[in-house]
């Protein structure tokens, strides 16, 4: 997991929530955006996601554009995975948190050997 990646899951579960989120159309112009790669799923993500999702935007044009692009493909990434796809995912980036800054490097390797070698899941 990228560090931009595991900042980008921690803004969206501890930044403060923004104003109600309403319909895609009532974002701004620039929000829609930034926003692009969630628009067909925007309306079926829960509101908490949605208000975070827009506080992100506030930081936006201060990443370079390679973040920017970045940010993008995990947001296209992201909305193409299922409710409970999402549930664990964040139940996964918990569990992560809570490991001892030392040891996490540790247990990113052990995620990468895993994830180059699916069969060692199925044992």
């Amino acid at each position: 997991m990228s560090r931009f990646f595991t900042h980008l899951m921690a803004g969206l579960l501890l930044l403060p929530l923004a104003a109600q989120a309403d319909s895609w159309a009532s974002l701004s112009a620039e929000q829609q955006h930034i926003l692009a790669p969630l628009s067909s799923t925007w309306s079926n993500l829960p509101n908490e996601e949605q208000e975070n999702y827009i506080a992100i935007t506030k930081g936006y044009a201060k990443l370079t554009p390679e973040k920017q692009q970045r940010l993008h493909e995990q947001m296209a990434t992201w909305a193409k995975l299922t409710p409970e796809q999402r549930q664990r995912a964040r139940e996964k980036f918990t569990a992560f948190s809570k490991v001892p800054a030392e040891k996490r490097e540790a247990v990113k390797q052990m995620v990468r050997e895993q994830q180059a070698d699916p069969a060692s899941t199925t044992k």
